[in-house]
């Protein structure tokens, strides 16, 4: 048996963030058991967006401060972040453009650079985007991608120099309780360590990591599937990342002459996926459809080749925004459900847990994230990913 101050489950970007910031605080003996390799889980299969538009000030403000850790990565944390600042187009219908506009009116209170275009004048950004059906177009010139695993790979070599420990191939499989508080963790190799802070950071696994402790959570585990295309020779420079909310895809440069592409309209919370199945073959027929929309937003892309696709997965709440909280069990905390925003929220999300866990003043206010919103019968389902851009009036 040994002791631990802080017990991290989940060695992905999520659980790296949270160590590296704990460190920051002087939290002392802190472990991150990982059941297989840093950034294995979903981390290892994100597209690595980073867009700004967000429908609240709480997540427009966490997306801030995540932006300015992504772009200055190596001095911050150290490594590197892998951001491409591509810019960011994101498509909206006519009846969207209202909530687009009071959105923005927000964002812009708190710093967030970004304009509203008219589809007419959108060729000045980007020529290729067919403006049909949309009622107006929000440039983000500051966003574009970044590398998930590079990101996580830094948090931890930072947070190893800080003084935590990362155990790789370690399974957690059960938590010990003594009455309504957490004391420690058993790993499947029969070992006990002793802890009075638990944080759950397992992702696609956290609900089955939370019903060890007896916590049940509003987490439905969704497939998402990813398809990366080939551009013909002729389509030119690399596009910008260009969200089609109106038309339900996405495009996402990456190199190569690759681009990586998905659907932002199939309700993952109505096809669940066992999170063992992570990464497993998409082939060409289930990416037809998306593909076809893809060549709809952007025409040039229809002479794309298809080159292959994976099962992603995102691990979802009703409302489509993270658990940042303690859980019924005191000591055993919940950073989970991030519902397809935990890569670009991480930097801010690991700031957030690690005050939340010391009791010292978040960054953000973390009310909008507890656990409780959701009462004893779960929220009502939000209208899908879409509404995590402009909120439950986005997708009309």
């Amino acid at each position: 048996m040994r002791t631990a101050d802080t017990v991290i489950i989940g060695g992905g970007v999520t659980g790296a963030s949270i160590a590296f910031h704990l460190a920051g605080l002087g939290v002392r003996r802190v472990l991150i058991l990982e059941r297989s390799s840093l950034g294995a889980g979903g981390t290892g299969y994100s597209v690595g967006i980073i867009r700004q538009l967000y429908p609240t000030r709480e997540t427009s403000e966490m997306v801030l401060r995540s932006m300015a850790i992504f772009e200055r990565f190596g001095e911050a944390v150290g490594g590197e972040s892998g951001f491409v600042r591509t810019g960011a187009l994101i498509g909206v219908s006519p009846a969207m453009r209202p909530t687009l506009e009071r959105t923005l009116a927000l964002q812009k209170g708190i710093g967030i650079q970004a304009e509203i275009v008219d589809p007419a004048d959108l060729a000045r950004i980007e020529p290729r985007i067919d403006t049909s059906g949309l009622g107006a177009v929000l440039w983000e010139p500051g966003s574009g991608y970044g590398d998930p695993s590079a990101v996580t790979a830094g948090f931890a070599d930072a947070a190893r120099r800080r003084g935590v420990v990362i155990e790789q191939g370690v399974e957690v499989v059960a938590i010990r309780r003594q009455g309504n508080r957490v004391v420690g963790v058993d790993t499947a190799t029969g070992e006990r360590i002793d802890a009075q802070i638990v944080i759950n950071a397992a992702g696609l696994w956290s609900p089955r990591v939370a019903g060890l402790a007896g916590v049940e959570l509003p987490i439905v585990i969704g497939r998402h599937p990813v398809f990366t295309v080939a551009r013909d020779a002729r389509f030119g420079p690399a596009h910008t990342v260009y969200l089609d909310l109106a038309g339900g895809s996405y495009v996402r440069p990456e190199t190569g002459d690759l681009t990586l592409t998905g659907s932002l309209t199939d309700d993952e919370t109505q096809h669940p996926m066992d999170p063992e199945l992570l990464g497993s073959e998409a082939g060409f027929d289930e990416a037809a459809e998306v593909l076809a929309r893809t060549a709809r937003a952007i025409p040039a892309l229809a002479d794309a080749r298809f080159s292959r696709g994976y099962a992603g997965a995102f691990d979802i709440t009703p409302d489509w925004m993270p658990i940042l909280d303690e859980s019924p069990v005191r000591g055993f905390w919940i950073a989970a459900g991030m519902s397809g925003h935990g890569f670009k929220l991480s930097p801010a999300v690991g700031e957030m847990m690690a005050a939340l866990v010391t009791g010292t003043q978040s960054p953000v206010s973390p009310t909008l994230f507890r656990l409780d919103r959701f009462g004893s019968s779960g929220a009502p389902a939000s209208a899908g990913f879409v509404s995590s851009y402009l909120g439950s009036a986005g997708p009309s």
